[in-house]
């Protein structure tokens, strides 16, 4: 790629706090450069993250060790500190604004830091009435909101555990996920709104009670009244709480438990992710204030939902000094520039979301030109599954290349991410600028050798840092966190996304390697096979998968088009061929009216996969839309 084809520049660059940190930290990695910092953060990670604490101003005890075991993933950063996630989230310079999907002018409501800290106080007497004590697990069934945020914060202050759902999990979903922590104390919605419609959610809080009975409070959003919770469950109403004592702060390890995060896996129950406060706290604020570039007086909202990580990332934003703003329902509601509008309005430094949401305003036609000048609007951030070229291209035309679009990669496995963005680098449309500091990533091929540019292989992590999950929720002997993450390499993490290396020494993400189509020996990532349709206005969503035929795999496209005659079956082929390779090009192309996708908005392609090659589907629980996959199995058994 030229270097006219770059879609960002940095402006001015003194400015970041990352330019700040490679500045006071020359002494220690003897370099000017990015490089020369990325080098340091990993070959010296006990300096490094010690440095970053000091640098970010972590409140806490940081004690006299920064590192203790130096291979994964027996790792402990911080053995000896104290520190409290609560307090370092509790800045009395900061205010939440929330913004709902049915306020249409974008004007939103305010939580003042004193209404917030009521808030947190209110709900840490319901625990302590439930008797919680340090480690016990407290669960959310709720949307974003002042609710959501005021319960995860009071877990924080009492030492709970906490794990959430979005109001649009299905009943068998959330049970699978919370029946395995056995926790004490549930909030939970009765209804909520999304796409303009109202959804009641009644009859899923009485299912989760009946079928987890170690639940003895829940705290209701809306009507307690309308419940019918078993004998013995207390049912408390949010609206009617009340406390006159004041929070408590209590510093802990800094491997305490803070949160279990839930991912579907490939087999067995959804794995819950253990996750370490300090850890977590650490990793998100070096992603936020130095990759992001957020700083103190900053409008911020990344938009998700409570079921996914971006939700928990997005709550440290608290701890930067900038502004939170919280978005809840549809992004496009009631059309699909609402972000931007939305963006506008709250005068944000930087918007969150999706790479599938730009993909959808692309692909509409419309342009965000249409919302008019927003001039605080700084930066854009990325993630949920790659960011195409042609869309990122799209996106910098825009904002007249103004817009630091910011792609970043990792997963709910830690809580953060291992490529990303990098304010003092150029940005260039189809991959990520780089490796996070602190993150030794690498591509290695079968063999564990490391590949060169333009090679692919497997994403994996060969040093620790923080956020590396203390282990799997019932995995009592650590054999089901090993096989899943260090099976291949002892001592060497394997994420599982098909990755290269580009000559700028960017990284791109091809999809995931458990996805990989493997056609008569040479492994295909499916976005290339996505990325060859960019700029086929007809086609609005496209999945990929091999199925075994004739002896080897052949590999079949399924596309959601307003065209889907055979002269465009021809052309498409005709396409993937010309841009890609005829190893790529699918055996059969099958027209859809969905594909299914997870409650995260990711496209489920081992579940297809497991259709197409007549295994039973791997966690249907964990799609949004299972029903989608009846009509692609119809046609993988008559194809």
């Amino acid at each position: 790629m030229s270097q006219s084809a770059r879609a960002w520049t940095p402006h001015h660059p003194e400015a970041t706090a990352m330019y700040k940190f490679l500045l006071s930290t020359t002494a220690l990695h003897g370099g000017q450069t990015t490089a020369d910092l990325q080098r340091w953060s990993v070959e010296k990670p006990e300096e490094f993250w010690s440095a970053l604490w000091d640098f970010i101003s972590v409140i806490g005890e940081k004690g006299s060790r920064a590192l203790e075991v130096s291979t994964l993933p027996d790792s402990r950063f911080f053995p000896d500190a104290q520190v409290s996630y609560l307090e370092n989230l509790l800045d009395p310079k900061t205010s939440v604004t929330l913004v709902s999907e049915s306020d249409l002018t974008n004007k939103g409501n305010v939580l003042t830091h004193a209404e917030l800290s009521e808030n947190i106080a209110k709900i840490i007497g319901v625990f302590q009435e439930a008797g919680i004590s340090e480690g016990d697990r407290v669960v959310s069934i709720l949307p974003i909101g002042f609710e959501v945020l005021s319960f995860v914060l009071a877990g924080f202050g009492v030492g709970a555990t906490l794990a959430g759902a979005s109001p649009e999990f299905g009943d068998s979903a959330i049970i699978a996920r919370f029946s395995q922590l056995e926790p004490k104390v549930l909030i939970a919605t009765t209804e909520y709104m999304w796409n303009g419609k109202v959804f009641d959610r009644r009859e899923t809080i009485e299912r989760v009670l009946a079928q987890i009975p170690s639940i003895t409070h829940v705290i209701v959003v809306g009507n307690p009244n309308e419940i019918n919770a078993p004998s013995g469950v207390k049912v408390s109403a949010w609206h009617e709480l009340s406390t006159e004592e004041p929070i408590t702060i209590t510093r802990r390890s800094f491997d305490h438990p803070a949160y279990v995060l839930f991912t579907s896996g490939t087999t067995g129950v959804p794995k819950g992710l253990i996750h370490r406060s300090g850890g977590v706290l650490l990793k998100h604020l070096l992603e936020q204030k130095l990759h992001c570039d957020i700083r103190p007086g900053d409008r911020v909202c990344f938009y998700t939902t409570t079921g996914w990580m971006m939700w928990n990332w997005e709550i440290s934003i608290l701890a930067t000094g900038a502004e939170l703003v919280l978005f809840d329902g549809s992004p496009s509601f009631p059309d699909v520039l609402r972000l931007f509008h939305f963006a506008k309005e709250q005068r944000l430094t930087h918007l969150g979301l999706s790479a599938r949401l730009l993909d959808v305003i692309k692909e509409s036609g419309r342009s965000i030109r249409e919302v008019g000048s927003m001039p605080h609007l700084r930066t854009i951030m990325v993630t949920g599954s790659p960011l195409s070229a042609s869309t990122a291209q799209w996106v910098g035309d825009e904002f007249d290349g103004r817009i630091f679009l910011s792609p970043f990669s990792g997963g709910t496995d830690i809580a953060g991410s291992f490529t990303g963005p990098n304010p003092l680098l150029p940005y260039y449309p189809g991959e990520m600028q780089g490796a996070l500091l602190g993150m030794d990533v690498d591509v290695l091929d079968e063999e564990g050798n490391s590949l060169g540019v333009n090679q692919m292989g497997e994403l994996v992590c060969k040093k620790p840092f923080p956020s590396v999950p203390l282990g799997i929720w019932g995995d009592k002997d650590n054999s089901r966190f090993i096989s899943t993450y260090f099976h291949t390499w002892p001592g060497v993490w394997v994420h599982g996304d098909l990755t290269s290396k580009t000559d700028r020494g960017g990284i791109i993400i091809h999809g995931r390697s458990d996805a990989t189509l493997n056609i008569s020996g040479v492994r295909i990532g499916t976005s290339e096979i996505y990325s060859a349709l960019d700029g086929i206005s007809a086609i609005t969503g496209a999945l990929a998968v091999a199925q075994p035929w004739d002896g080897d795999q052949r590999i079949v496209l399924f596309l959601i088009s307003k065209e889907t005659s055979a002269e465009f079956t021809s052309e498409i082929k005709a396409t993937i061929r010309k841009r890609t390779s005829p190893r790529h090009v699918p055996g059969a192309i099958f027209f859809v009216s969905d594909l299914p996708r997870t409650f995260n908005g990711k496209l489920a392609e081992i579940a297809v996969a497991d259709v197409a090659n007549g295994r039973p589907v791997r966690n249907l629980a964990s799609l949004a839309n299972p029903e989608s996959l009846k009509n692609i199995e119809k046609f993988l058994s008559i194809s």
